[in-house]
This record gives structure tokens, sequence and C-alpha cells, in this order.
């Protein structure tokens, strides 16, 4: 009871970091967002006449088990003596500890909040790649040419496209910005369609 307090605690001083710096299209496990609200940009981006026609489907294998603990200690602001009891106190199954030395204990205060921050960012990715132009301004003629979007619910997103060749590079970028994380797309369960 007194470790699941201490990640609470944990949660609550992370948890305004993790909002303020979070994807806007990021709805998976976030105070105020839901499953409906990712339904709902999913038919803003798609509803129209001029709406992409490709989709990427993504899935990471395994995600909370797999995010690099290395990673994290770098990258999430919180006292790393602290984080690092989190992420290396194991599980215990059937009075057996278990030691983890990769991923994010699923069901902890703090998990959640670990799996989003490391998928932020991959939103700003695509928007420097596909939105912007040299100066940093948003250029609509790029964006409505490549018809570039991503919405994430939790570990699973989609991303539109103009065309299976612009998923295709999307996808390239998608799997190497997950690689520094330690992660990575699940073979049989990302797809590309139209």
């Amino acid at each position: 009871m007194y470790d699941r307090a201490m990640q609470t605690l944990q949660a609550f001083s992370l948890e305004p970091i993790a909002e303020v710096t979070g994807d806007n299209t990021s709805f998976g496990f976030r105070t105020g967002r839901s499953a409906k609200d990712a339904c709902e940009q999913a038919f803003c981006v798609l509803a129209r006449k001029c709406s992409p026609k490709w989709i990427l489907e993504g899935d990471i294998k395994g995600c909370f088990d797999n995010i690099n603990h290395n990673w994290l200690m770098k990258n999430i602001p919180m006292n790393k003596r602290v984080m690092k009891q989190f992420l290396k106190s194991g599980f215990i199954y059937k009075g057996k500890l278990f030691p983890t030395t990769t991923g994010s204990p699923q069901g902890g205060a703090t998990s959640s909040i670990y799996a989003n921050m490391t998928l932020d960012g991959l939103e700003r990715l695509i928007q420097d790649k596909y939105h912007r132009n040299s100066k940093g301004n948003i250029e609509n003629h790029f964006r409505a040419k490549t018809k570039v979007n991503r919405i994430r619910y939790a570990d699973d997103f989609i991303i539109t496209a103009n065309s299976k060749e612009t998923a295709q590079e999307v996808k390239i970028l998608v799997t190497k910005f997950l690689e520094k994380r330690g992660l990575e797309l699940s073979n049989e369960k990302t797809i590309i369609t139209q």
C-alpha cells in the first residue's frame, strides 16, 4: 500500500507536466479525454470528400512491456532514484518475484503517464516533416497535398496520407521514432489500407 501511495504521489506531480507537453491528438489515459474524442478527431479528418484515402493503422508491440528504461530515465522529469525504484521493482506472480529490466509496470499509477510521455513527440515530428516550411511556419498547401494527420489512443494510432507511398514513408519515420524508445511496430497488426 505504501508503494502504491508513493507512485500515486509521483503521478500527481508528473501528470501536469505530461499534459502540457503532450501531443494534441493523443487521447488515451489523459484527464478529460476519451476514446470518443479520438473517434471525433478521426471523423473530422476523414469525413470530407477531399479527405485522405490512405491510413496507416499502427499497433506497438508490447508497448508497456518494452519501453527502454534508459530512455525513460533520460527523458522523464522526475526524481531519478525514485523512478528507478518504480521501474526495477518487478512483479510477483504465484509468490515468486520477477525482476523487470524493460517496460513500465502495467497498472502502476505512473505507467500510463510514462507510456504517453514516451509516445509524445511523434506529432511534432510529423508536423515538422509534412506541415512546416523551412522557416517553421505552417504551410497549408503542403499539408493539404500530403494530408498527413495522426490520432493516437493509448498505444494504438492511425496516420492518414494522400498516397500509399506517403503512408509507407510515414511508417519508416514512426519506426525510427519508436526504436529510440525501445519500441517497435507489430508486423501483424500494423497495416496500410485504403
